[in-house]
């Protein structure tokens, strides 16, 4: 998908019809647009959305009023005004013109929320077009409307995908991007199919299939119930946990207990070192033991057989005076090794063989010089065992001193809150332990649900091979059963496919990730996405990987790293698909539109962001105040922008208001005050 041009129409602060051009190639990907804070950039941010979903994001106030303001109240009652956003873009080699339109006729002074239609188009190569069926069917099939949150976002507001209760609606829509939704669907489907065949298999199949098929069937159902209340718990502690964080930041800020609270953190961030450091000593003894435990109990063992072997060689048995194998060749010969005949039912073959039964195998005698060789290392062996164990054993005493000491110190810092005077921290400090408590009633109640639904499932898989092992006479019913197989091993197979491909997915954008954030990052933190898809930071302390409590830059950072490795990552799945034939040439292209992308950031993390912006998508839209973009921002996008503008702020407010944004040296309106009317205006200035 790229974008062409956008239309609006009486759009909020947009009266009057304007437009803004926004085609770009791969040397320029860059559209840049200023404005200043109540300009309209996260009203033109959510012009896009709403035009291809008829939706605008959360923080947008007023949503009923989406005619401008100006024209609402200038417009008699009983007449009708138009609001739409029309949008020009190409998709996998075709062009599409989109129209999001509302008649809104005038009641009262009061608006009332549109109902818009949505009509698309699509363009021919001979410049004739045909309008599309289905119009929102197709906008979704193209950008579904969850993957969407990647590629039209507020800056300020991204690291909400770092949030604990966005990490399932993150993942599920990374799945849809990246192809793997349909395998789920299918997965989904394939239980209604085997219930129309095991209901045959229950009527005709006799009493013991019958009886075992349902129990299968109660088995699945455990099976479903149990998926679905790990879906709510799992869901539920994510929000625990989040609003947990949110108490514990309003502990933060408050203003006579920070200081406590930055105590806690503190304490807090060198436990979960000290524990991780007292896990990772206690794995390294674990490990230790079962590698090289055995060297302990080897001291006897090793002074026994070497008496065995003196007493051995005391006897002239090692070395043995005569192989076997030589003797064996002397029989297979037929004759002696002092030139007799070797016949058969002869003395001398008889005499021989009673010299095979004395001699000694060469395998043995190599097995007895190479144990004898072992023998001599296996007390130091033994000694080096001992210290290590000491050591790790040293080790672990002193993290689990650190982690009682530290416990205690976290004790008592607890109690300074718990016991404050003040009773709004009281409250919240109640309310923190609360939620510790209740979190802690989530992951025991999902572990046991966990525990459940791998038992059931292991049942089921019994059940079922004692349903393939069942007598059944009826051929419809061994047919049935037959079928209900065959939709097993393919749910099976899918399944597998499923966990491959998502896990490949899942590293990949891992590697992406890391590679994007290594850009910007300037501290040595490292990125990664977990198997739950949980976005988190770590640092190597001392070979210990620690959790980072990230700051809201941090988030950003790390959210837009993610953004930009899901665009590249869809690229790059997309480009391969199109190597078997089943894309065009631009399929996996997908614009980033986003506001306010330097928010949070300093000027350092300014430059570098910058700097990775033109490479993090094939069309980069960037909305931008004059205090956010100039300086570092504009020297780093500069050489990639095709069009600039400005979306100037008309304001009636009286006064010397007015100011200009200064670019390649020349200045142009970006506050005009003393207007006739509040609105906005899109200037193109290239």
């Amino acid at each position: 998908m790229r974008l062409h041009a956008i239309k609006l129409t009486n759009f909020r602060q947009f009266s009057g019809e304007q437009s803004f051009e926004l085609r770009s190639d791969s040397l320029k990907p860059v559209s840049l647009l200023f404005g200043a804070n109540g300009a309209g950039k996260t009203t033109l941010l959510n012009a896009f959305t709403w035009a291809l979903y008829g939706q605008m994001s959360d923080d947008v106030e007023e949503q009923d009023r989406m005619v401008t303001d100006t024209v609402w109240r200038s417009l008699p009652i009983g007449d009708t005004t138009q609001v739409a956003v029309e949008l020009a873009f190409d998709h996998e080699g075709h062009n599409y013109r989109l129209l999001r339109r509302a008649d809104v006729r005038k009641l009262s002074d009061e608006q009332q929320r549109p109902s818009p239609g949505v009509q698309l188009w699509e363009t021919r190569t001979d410049g004739s077009s045909e309008m599309v069926g289905a119009p929102q069917e197709r906008i979704y099939s193209i950008l579904p409307r969850g993957v969407s949150r990647f590629f039209f976002f507020n800056g300020e507001r991204i690291e909400k995908l770092v949030q604990k209760g966005a990490y399932s609606e993150v993942q599920h829509d990374i799945k849809a991007l990246l192809d793997l939704e349909h395998v789920e669907r299918a997965i989904a489907h394939l239980p209604k199919v085997d219930r129309r065949l095991t209901a045959d298999l229950k009527k005709y199949g006799g009493e013991k299939a019958s009886a075992i098929q349902t129990a299968i069937d109660d088995l699945r159902e455990r099976e479903s119930s149990a998926r679905d209340e790990l879906r709510v718990l799992e869901d539920a502690l994510a929000t625990l946990n989040e609003e947990r964080e949110s108490v514990t930041e309003l502990l933060r800020q408050h203003a006579s207990v920070a200081p406590i609270q930055k105590q806690r953190d503190a304490v807090q961030t060198e436990l979960d070192e000290a524990r991780a450091a007292l896990k990772l000593a206690q794995g390294e003894r674990a490990s230790l033991v079962a590698s090289r435990g055995f060297l302990a109990f080897t001291n006897e063992l090793a002074t026994a057989t070497s008496a065995m072997a003196a007493t051995l060689y005391q006897k002239g048995a090692l070395p043995a005076p005569l192989k076997r194998e030589f003797v064996d060749q002397l029989i297979e010969d037929g004759r002696c090794i002092c030139g007799t005949p070797l016949a058969e039912h002869g003395d001398a073959l008889r005499n021989v063989r009673d010299w095979r039964q004395r001699a000694g195998l060469q395998a043995v005698e190599t097995a007895w010089q190479q144990l004898s060789g072992q023998m001599a290392p296996l007390s130091g062996a033994r000694l080096e065992l001992q210290e290590s164990l000491q050591t790790i054993i040293k080790r672990i005493s002193t993290e689990r001193d650190r982690v009682a000491r530290l416990e205690e110190q976290m004790s008592e810092l607890d109690g300074q809150l718990k016991d404050s005077r003040l009773e709004d921290v009281q409250q919240l400090e109640n309310k923190r332990l609360d939620l510790d408590s209740r979190i802690g009633v989530k992951r025991e109640r999902i572990g046991s649900v966990k525990s459940s639904l791998e038992q059931t499932q292991k049942d089921i898989v019994q059940k079922t091979t004692e349903r393939s092992k069942a007598e059944v006479t009826d051929e419809l019913a061994a047919k049935a059963r037959a079928r209900s197989d065959l939709v097993q091993s393919v749910r099976r197979a899918l399944e597998e496919i499923l966990a491959i491909r998502s896990e490949d997915m899942r590293k990949r954008l891992d590697a992406e990730l890391k590679s994007v954030f290594g850009q910007i990052t300037i501290k040595r933190y490292m990125p990664r996405l977990s198997e739950g898809f949980e976005l988190t930071l770590y640092q190597d302390v001392d070979g210990v990987e620690l959790p980072v409590p990230k700051s809201t830059g941090e988030n950003q950072i790390l959210s837009l790293s993610f953004v930009a490795a899901v665009s590249k990552l869809a690229r790059q799945i997309r480009k391969e698909r199109r190597a078997e034939g089943h894309l065009s040439e631009d399929g996996g292209t997908y614009p980033i539109v986003m506001d306010a992308a330097f928010g949070s950031l300093d000027q350092n993390y300014q430059r570098e962001v910058s700097r990775a912006l033109a490479q993090m998508a094939p069309q980069l839209v960037v909305l931008v105040s004059k205090s956010q973009g100039l300086g570092h921002v504009v020297g780093e996008l500069m050489p990639y922008v095709n069009h600039l503008g400005v979306i100037v702020t008309h304001t009636t407010a009286k006064g010397d208001l007015s100011d200009d944004i200064e670019l390649d040296g020349i200045a142009y309106p970006y506050i005009r005050s003393s207007a006739d009317a509040d609105r906005a205006e899109l200037k193109v200035i290239k």
